[in-house]
This record gives C-alpha cells, structure tokens and sequence, in this order.
C-alpha cells in the first residue's frame, strides 16, 4: 500500500531506515570507536586540539545502533583507554579509577538511554500527514530535546557520582560542589551537540545520495 498524499515516510528522516544496512551499522560503530579512541586520551587530543568525542559517541549509539551489544562494546573500549591512560601517565591519571569511576559508566548509560529513547518515539509511527520540511523540523527539535536531558542526565551523574564516591570534597557541601562545576555544562551541551549534529547530518546525507541512487518503486 502506497503512503498517503503528502506523506512523509520513516526513511525520509532524519533517521533514515527502522533496519539501516550493516555496512552502514559497522562503518558507524568502527567510527565512534576510532573518534573515541583518538580524542578520550588527552596526549593525543590536546595535541590535535580535539574535544573528547565520548559524550557523543554514546548518545549517537543508543540513537542509530540496533544491536544491543555494541554499547557494552563501547563502554569496554573506554574503560580500556582510560586503563592505557593510566598504564602510559602514571599516577597522574589514576584518579581516573577512584571508587567514583563507576558513575562515569552510568553517566554513558543515560547518554546512550536518551539516544535509544529518541529513536524509539521518532519511529514510532511509520508515516505522518506532515510534508517532509515540517517532519525534519520536528525531528531536530526531538533530538535536541532529547540530546539535552541526556546531557543533563550524565553530567548530575557524573558529578554527584564523583562529590559522592571520590574521597576528595568529603568537606565540601554539595551545594559549593554544585557552583564550582555548573560553569562546565554549557561545554559539554555545545560540544556534544556538534558532534551529534556533525554525524545527524552526514547520515542523512548519505540517505539523500542513496534515494537519488535508487529507483523509487512503482506507486
């Protein structure tokens, strides 16, 4: 059955495909390992001046990656990174594994449950009365929404986590805790938010080039 006049269908969107093909699947997951690897570490990324990709990398997993599997993956790559940091820095990285460390893993878990989230509404309904132009709109703002709570949901993570757990603000007030790293927030939004709108709109592209490429199918 054809969709109705006007209609917008799922691949169509920003998302492109409910099933993307496997090559696609690899070729993006070997991408957000590979930025994760080369930006995590900070000997190879403040001699490229890159931001750290990893905020990203897990809410674009949860966001385009179907097989569950690949977030545990993920989260093992930067536990390891983050072991060779420690193994190549010495002591000057081993406050990375204090008894905090494992709130940083949940803080990845909120990022990759809001991207997981947003792909499940958005495909939800397989078609809409929407013109194309209205539903990329939409869309955007339903990333972005979601991109910003789970930002927002790592960061209280990461921080209360590490207030909690460290053993270094056991005398500071959670409070005073709270103003000395609110200022870092606007940071993580705006630097996770060009990443994901960096790989949102080269996915997207790639699905334009496709559909030119592919003959569209007898109504």
């Amino acid at each position: 059955m054809s969709a109705l006049p006007g209609a917008i269908r799922t691949n169509e969107s920003l998302l492109g495909d409910n099933s993307p093909s496997n090559a696609l699947t690899w070729g993006l997951f070997v991408l957000l390992a590979l930025s994760m690897a080369a930006t995590r570490y900070h000997h190879f990324s403040s001699v490229l001046h890159i931001a750290d990709t990893s905020w990203a990398v897990f809410f674009i997993a949860g966001l385009y990656l179907r097989p569950r599997w690949m977030f545990p993956a993920l989260l093992g790559l930067a536990v390891a990174i983050d072991l060779v940091a420690v193994w190549m820095d010495g002591t000057g990285m081993s406050g990375c594994f204090s008894p905090a460390y494992p709130g940083l893993l949940l803080a990845y878990g909120a990022l990759w449950g809001a991207g997981r989230l947003a792909h499940t509404l958005m495909m939800g309904a397989q078609t809409t009365s929407a013109t194309p132009s209205t539903m990329m709109a939409v869309h955007i703002l339903e990333i972005s929404g979601w991109l910003t709570l789970g930002v927002l949901g790592a960061f209280a993570l990461s921080n209360l986590t590490f207030w909690a757990w460290s053993g270094h603000f056991a005398a500071m007030p959670l409070g005073e805790y709270s103003g000395r790293v609110i200022d870092y927030l606007g940071r993580y939004l705006v630097v996770t938010g060009f990443y994901v709108g960096l790989v949102v709109s080269g996915i997207r592209f790639i699905h334009i080039l496709k559909s030119i490429n592919t003959p569209q199918a007898a109504h």
